[in-house]
């Protein structure tokens, strides 16, 4: 007769450091690890080190501290149900899209691709190019661009392995033209959309920046090219930057409270 086992494995234990993470991200230290969990030191080092490779957690403070890592995070944000989303981004985006007179909304990742989540629009033809659902195309959408731009190098080679779409002659799929794209985006902190997905539209996207650095959203702006890039368009981009600062307050203390649910 074979014995049950009834030891926690070693799941249990890199579970049990996460949640030691989790409750003190950035605060937590190896010493810490160890003697909350009662563990030696090259135990919880050894855990430690492989939820960073495995990009679980992250280090901080010169490697001295641990935080929950991106992967673990987008694990959070991607689980969230759209209506959980749609309730915190749905008074900014009705004021962003008040201010602008714009058709706005919310895009997430989902793996290596992006979708619209949530969406606002005064016009209902404006609406339906921005609907729920529709995805965003990293090559050519200034939503798709402004998050994934924002990426691992991983993530952003698995993004662009497969064909990407080419819907207007002003459509680019060549690899090299797009990660220098993503460069700019990264240095003026927006992205732009200018006849790349619909001729004659055009789209602003800011990232949505959450603590820690890490980018799983982007809030935009889209609309008939001639107004969207006309002389007001640093006030649209303004109006953005605002939305994405305060959509990071909201989304994040939203994923808090969801993991607790």
């Amino acid at each position: 007769m074979v014995e049950k086992d009834d030891s926690p494995g070693p799941l249990t234990r890199y579970f049990d450091v996460l949640e030691l993470i989790a409750s003190f991200s950035g605060a937590i230290t190896l010493a810490d690890v160890s003697s909350l969990l009662d563990l030696p030191k090259t135990t919880a080092h050894r855990l430690l080190k492989g939820l960073v490779r495995s990009n679980l957690a992250q280090e901080g403070d010169g490697g001295r501290t641990y935080q929950l890592g991106e992967r673990i995070t987008r694990l959070l944000h991607a689980s969230a149900e759209e209506g959980w989303l749609a309730s915190l981004a749905g008074p900014h985006l009705r004021t962003l899209s008040e201010a602008t007179s714009e058709a706005c909304f919310l895009a997430r990742l989902v793996g290596a691709r992006v979708f619209v989540v949530v969406s606002q629009a005064p016009d209902v033809k404006w609406r339906q190019l921005v609907a729920e659902g529709l995805e965003m195309p990293v090559n050519a959408a200034a939503s798709g661009k402004a998050i994934m731009a924002y990426q691992s190098k991983e993530l952003i080679a698995e993004a662009l392995s497969h064909e990407l779409p080419t819907p207007t002659s002003l459509t680019h799929n060549n690899r090299r033209w797009i990660e220098k794209e993503f460069a700019t985006v990264r240095e003026q902190g927006y992205a732009t959309c200018v006849g790349e997905i619909y001729e004659g539209s055009a789209a602003l996207a800011c990232p949505i920046i959450l603590p820690g650095g890490s980018v799983f959203y982007s809030v935009a702006i889209s609309g008939p090219t001639e107004r969207v890039t006309d002389k007001k368009m640093a006030l649209r981009l303004q109006a953005l930057r605002t939305a994405a600062g305060a959509l990071a307050k909201s989304l994040s203390l939203g994923a808090n409270i969801k993991s607790r649910g």
